[in-house]
């Protein structure tokens, strides 16, 4: 065999002990169920002979071989379904614990729909195999050598003429599993783009109604529908064929030992109790080779979705360090890029830029959109590696085996703000499970949440709903800023925190970081040109490259981009302002 046909041995290898005890136990059960028609002949051909104690004596041992079949099944199903539960549940952990493992690049390749298909359906069905499918092959396998040595013992002639139609099931079996693998690689990606279109048009559905995009996205979920149930149609037609072919070969083995097995009968060539055992044999051997088409069926879904579980696996990217408990340092943050640059393919970017933040220091970074604002703060944050140059972090390069302590240090709160359907007590605590009351009532003052508080109905412990849809745009912002600031960060990065809040609530909040941040290194991505006076420095920026690094006051006296910025703005909130 081939490793791609062995897919499955890498999966229970691990669990060669409980492997090993359903095997004992569908032996049990085979075993005991094959000789079951075997004592039964037995006892029909002691009454034959009219030795009736002889046939109640046969009779009990039938009954003890078909309770210890029965036992035997029992712990089969108990064992091996069991081991697909164990490994459903281990795989899942592993492919849950590998993405959160993955760096911020991979995600930007994925779609959401994709993962939570093969972290979904594609486990379920590896379940499905390595269980009830795995449980049917041992039982066709372990059953057919006993059943098969009975028959030839008791008719060698009958037993060839017998099995000769279970000869072509087997090929059957082989083109409809070649057939079924095909259509169900086909029926996956279909559902996982399903799946995918499901997630952006429901977390999207503001979007499409102001835009008027029902009849659009319906119509595309609709052919996406189609596609999908063209396919399952396909499959379950494909499926659907082992149960009749399995029939029909079992069908003409009845009828050869009816009409061969009865002419041998006739003839003094066998008698009346081994032809009686020989029924029991088939009727044996009917669901197990029946199963065997249901088995395939299960090991072709399985294959296909171990094959785009191994893809994801497979990602080229470098896993990130484990994330032992780290105690939080106290110091500032130093920052250094020396000729950093980070580029797509289609050339947006930043760099090469050499900057220097010195520990305790603030810097704003301004520009317009796709200047790269978001994209340096994320290099910054560890998020993003670089492509050329060196960072540095308190003079030491930031590398993969430091990570870890780089991001125990930072307070981060991106563009757009993702509080978890959980109460607003446990997004705040996100980073600091420990906090006090008191410090969650001081970090709500300092980002002006103190007076939204006392509104919710349950206060601190209001669910907020998936993704904070209980709230304002402007309060999930101010709820992941003071997410960050309760983890007193030695280095605070914003990238346009406040832009959903209004100038006035924006002002005061301003005011508080001034007193609340003390000497935490501070760099934050504004549009707006007063944010930007908190700090002291302004890097501007435009198209990924440096054009003004200056303090705000001199900037402000400059020709350039940020004076010009400044005037704007300037007139936009005078007349704002006027009455």
């Amino acid at each position: 065999m081939d490793k791609k046909s062995l897919w499955w041995w890498k999966l229970v290898a691990p669990h060669r002990g409980t492997l090993m005890a359903g095997l004992a136990a569908t032996l049990l059960c085979s075993i005991s169920a094959a000789w079951v028609p075997y004592w039964s002949g037995r006892a029909v051909h002691a009454l034959e002979l009219a030795q009736y104690a002889r046939s109640r004596r046969l009779l009990i041992v039938m009954l003890v071989f078909t309770l210890a079949a029965g036992f035997g099944r029992y712990l089969m199903r108990n064992i091996l379904i069991g081991l697909s539960r164990t490994i459903e549940k281990l795989q899942r952990e592993e492919l849950f614990a590998f993405l959160l493992a993955r760096p911020f690049v991979f995600f930007e390749r994925q779609r959401v729909g994709d993962l939570m298909s093969r972290i979904g359906d594609d486990v379920g069905n590896v379940r499905m195999a390595t269980g009830p499918g795995l449980m049917s092959f041992l039982q066709a396998f372990s059953l057919l050598p006993v059943t098969l040595g009975l028959m030839i013992h008791g008719s060698p002639q009958l037993t060839l003429a017998v099995m000769l139609p279970f000869a072509f099931l087997g090929l059957g079996f082989y083109a409809i599993g070649k057939a079924s693998h095909r259509t169900q690689q086909k029926l996956q990606l279909v559902t996982s783009a399903l799946n995918t279109f499901s997630h952006e048009t429901i977390s999207g559905e503001k979007v499409v109604q102001a835009f008027g995009l029902e009849d659009q996205r319906i119509a595309g979920f609709r052919e996406l529908s189609l596609q999908q149930a063209r396919l399952s149609i396909r499959q379950s037609a494909i499926f659907s064929s082992y149960g009749p072919l399995s029939m029909l070969m079992g069908g003409m083995a009845a009828l050869v030992l009816v009409a061969f097995g009865g002419r041998l009968v006739v003839q003094h060539q066998l008698t009346l109790g081994d032809l009686t055992a020989f029924t029991g044999y088939l009727v044996a051997l009917t669901w197990p080779v029946m199963s065997l088409g249901w088995a395939t069926n299960l090991f072709q879904r399985a294959r296909a979705g171990q094959e785009r579980i191994d893809q994801v696996l497979a990602s080229p990217e470098q896993s990130l360090p484990e994330g032992p408990a780290i105690d939080l340092p106290t110091n500032p943050t130093s920052l250094a890029l020396d000729q950093v640059s980070h580029r797509f393919g289609t050339g947006r970017g930043v760099g090469p830029l050499d900057l220097a933040i010195p520990a305790g220091g603030s810097l704003a970074i301004v520009g317009g959109i796709g200047s790269g604002k978001t994209i340096l703060l994320q290099i910054l944050a560890g998020l993003r590696e670089t492509q050329t140059g060196c960072f540095k972090v308190d003079g030491s390069p930031l590398e993969p085996a430091n990570l870890r302590r780089h991001w125990a240090g930072i307070g981060w709160v991106p563009q757009e703000a993702f509080l978890f359907s959980t109460s607003l007590r446990e997004n705040l605590t996100l980073g600091r499970p420990d906090a006090t009351e008191a410090e969650l009532w001081e970090v709500a003052r300092v980002v002006c949440l103190d007076e939204l508080l006392p509104r919710l109905p349950s206060g601190l412990d209001t669910v907020v709903g998936e993704r904070g849809i209980a709230l304002s745009g402007g309060e999930r912002q101010r709820t992941a800023l003071a997410r960050a600031l309760l983890r007193r960060p030695r280095l605070l990065l914003l990238d346009d925190a406040l832009s959903a809040v209004d100038a006035e609530t924006e002002s005061r909040i301003l005011e508080n970081l001034k007193a609340y941040l003390g000497d935490t290194t501070l760099v934050l991505a504004t549009h707006r040109v007063f944010v930007a006076e908190l700090c002291e420095r302004v890097l501007v920026l435009e198209e990924g490259l440096p054009i003004q690094l200056d303090t705000p006051a001199r900037l402000a006296t400059q020709a350039g981009a940020f004076a010009h910025l400044k005037h704007l703005q300037s007139l936009e909130r005078e007349l704002i302002q006027a009455p």
